[in-house]
């Protein structure tokens, strides 16, 4: 079928002493691809994705005919690589994982081979390496755990995402043929894939991406793409007038006119730079000037969802007092009209919301009465604000004003008289109180959306309200470090989630997402302590009596098993040497399905002292060892005994 060539590894060793002349042109080959498809999809050009898709197999093909040498792997395997990434963009995931994972046949060597190569064109292979290399593990870092593992297992490569992320780092700082590649890579990972995944971004991470940003100016002026992640960088430090001057200053550029694609998408930043202001007049019409340029252009796919995000932009500009709009939003609402009468079927997700959205508008005000004006705001600002706290995520560019200006807007609309609505404005105010940090009032808002959990009718399920406020429940309980309750919710959100809800792929990936970061975190904070078969172990703690007798001393634990179930129990022993064992928890059973148990010891204040006493039995277990992660809160000065 074209899609490269069979692979035998002994076709790319190299014989010692061995004589061969190397031909680049499957080298040049893979740069036109790559370049034909950023170009390609800028202009909106037709089958840019199945021109690109040929040319990456012409390039293998001649990268097969050369000689034996590392520079042929290095091309063949990015050949495969990209060509992995096309296909997800034409919607065939499974065919694109297959080719990234194929694309491991030749970039598994470039580690040792590649890097540390000093032959000919030393420079380029190195460069083309650690792109490539930190590319593969950001995209595996970005899989479900289980898969994460089985990836670092048959490659034997470190797919954490900070390695991946110091290749591009490393890439760029050398400054080789594919350094800005490696630059761009890394500010969009910062500034915009971190923020997908519901991770705020360092100061540290901030000021390395303005140092990039800083390095290409000089170098590439006039760069659209640099210009777009200037952009998101000015608006991840929450100044958005800066935010915008940036891409105003793009969008004079003539190449724009031909780059349409480019050109929509600036338009689109404007309409979420707005939003983010609350300036919802400017972005309507920066939506509107978006979804004009994909009409121009005979592009449907995300013509609906920017005309009905302009529509409601228009709704709450007007705020229900004024027609000032009114035309407008009946330009847009007959958009949306036009593009569900289409002959399309493979609308993306956006989109589909879009049309949901728009019977949804039909139903409640298809009439067009003035008395449902007040109403049609409150319906469109619910609608923008869960597309700007879950979707576009522009309330993380939000000044703490700002935020708390849109939260007054969600809570005083009289939401609470409808269940579904009610929880849906907690989601979208816990959201923002997650993008401000403010922790404690986030778990609130969440806690009172899941309290409405049994009035919630089909309009919350179809969405996945419930799973949703769970997924960030966990997200919070995280950032606390409240470990047991974070993997209770994130159990919760994973089972609750189902194929026909809204937001089933979204709540699919951000829980595979988050799982990695629970686990990183138990790694980093739980000790581990294993219990051989028959064997009975011992935590013994060394507790010092207080002489203030206002003060207590309190011991706090948490454990969990890694299967299977052991025998627990807590026993005080006190300082005076009687001997005698105070029983603090009776010694039972617990099995690694109840997942965490957690408890406390309170020494009173003006005690003398003694030894806490955790017991893990596994005495009764002939053959299977037991294997205890646990964590302790001890008071300053305390120590483990044993």
């Amino acid at each position: 079928d074209g899609e490269g060539g069979d692979y035998n590894p002994e076709d790319d060793d190299v014989g010692d002493g061995e004589d061969f002349r190397i031909d680049l042109r499957g080298a040049f080959g893979l740069q036109f691809a790559i370049v034909g498809l950023l170009r390609g999809v800028a202009s909106m050009e037709d089958d840019q994705l199945d021109e690109c898709t040929a040319r990456l197999w012409e390039a293998d093909a001649l990268a097969a005919r050369d000689a034996p040498w590392v520079g042929r792997k290095v091309v063949r395997g990015l050949c495969f690589l990209v060509a992995g990434v096309v296909e997800c963009l034409r919607k065939s995931f499974v065919k694109g994982v297959l080719h990234m994972a194929k694309s491991w046949m030749w970039l598994r060597s470039l580690k040792v081979e590649a890097l540390e190569y000093d032959g000919s064109g030393a420079e380029v292979v190195r460069s083309a390496a650690l792109l490539a290399l930190g590319v593969f593990a950001l995209i595996v870092s970005l899989l479900p755990s289980s898969l994460t593992r089985a990836a670092k297992w048959t490659t034997g490569f470190d797919v954490k995402r900070s390695a991946g992320l110091e290749m591009l780092a490393t890439c760029q700082r050398e400054g080789g043929v594919w350094a800005p590649i490696a630059a761009l890579a890394w500010i969009a990972f910062a500034v915009d894939t971190k923020a997908f995944l519901g991770e705020l971004q360092t100061e540290e991470e901030l000021e390395e991406c303005q140092r990039l940003i800083d390095w290409a100016a000089p170098q590439f002026e006039n760069s659209l793409f640099f210009a777009i992640l200037e952009a998101d960088l000015c608006a991840a430090r929450r100044e958005l007038p800066k935010a915008l001057e940036v891409l105003d200053r793009s969008t004079k550029l003539a190449c724009l006119d031909e780059l349409r694609a480019l050109k929509a998408m600036f338009y689109y930043k404007m309409a979420l730079y707005h939003l983010a202001a609350l300036d919802f007049q400017e972005a309507a019409a920066a939506y509107e000037s978006s979804q004009q340029i994909y009409k121009e252009a005979g592009r449907r796919t995300l013509g609906p969802s920017m005309a009905m995000k302009a529509a409601q932009c228009y709704i709450i500009s007007d705020g229900g007092g004024q027609s000032t709009n009114a035309d407008a939003v009946k330009r847009m609402i007959k958009e949306v009209a036009t593009y569900k009468g289409m002959d399309k079927s493979n609308w993306v997700g956006t989109d589909r919301q879009a049309f949901r959205e728009y019977e949804e508008y039909q139903t409640f005000f298809g009439n067009d009465s003035k008395d449902e004006d007040s109403r049609r705001v409150s319906w469109s600002l619910l609608k923008l604000a869960t597309g700007m706290t879950i979707v576009m995520r522009c309330t993380v560019w939000m000044t703490s004003d700002q935020a708390s200006r849109l939260e007054e807007m969600l809570d005083g609309n009289g939401y609470e008289r409808n269940p579904d609505d009610a929880a849906l404005a907690c989601m979208c105010v816990a959201q923002i109180n997650y993008h401000q940090t403010n922790i404690d009032a986030g778990i609130e808002r969440c806690k009172s959306g899941l309290s409405r959990s049994s009035e919630l009718g089909e309009p919350s399920h179809k969405f996945g309200t419930v799973p949703m406020l769970h997924y960030l429940l966990a997200q919070f309980y995280h950032a606390k470090g409240k470990i047991p309750l974070a993997e209770k919710n994130l159990k919760m959100a994973s089972e609750l989630v189902t194929k026909d809800m809204a937001l089933h792929h979204y709540l699919s990936f951000k829980t595979s997402q988050l799982d990695l970061l629970v686990k990183e975190t138990i790694e980093e904070t739980y000790e581990t302590l294993n219990a051989p078969a028959g064997k009975k172990m011992e935590l013994s703690i060394e507790l010092h009596g207080s002489t203030n007798d206002a003060t207590k001393t309190t011991v706090g634990w948490d454990w969990f098993l890694e299967g299977r179930d052991v025998d627990f129990g807590v026993n005080f022993f006190n300082k005076n040497g009687s001997g005698s064992a105070d029983e603090v928890v009776q010694v039972t059973r617990h099995a690694a399905e109840n997942g965490h148990m957690e408890g406390s010891f309170d020494l009173p204040a003006g005690h003398e002292g003694g030894v806490l006493r955790l017991t893990y039995s596994n005495e009764y277990s002939y053959f299977r060892g037991k294997v205890v992660r646990y964590k302790l809160a001890l008071p300053p000065d305390t120590k483990i005994l044993h």
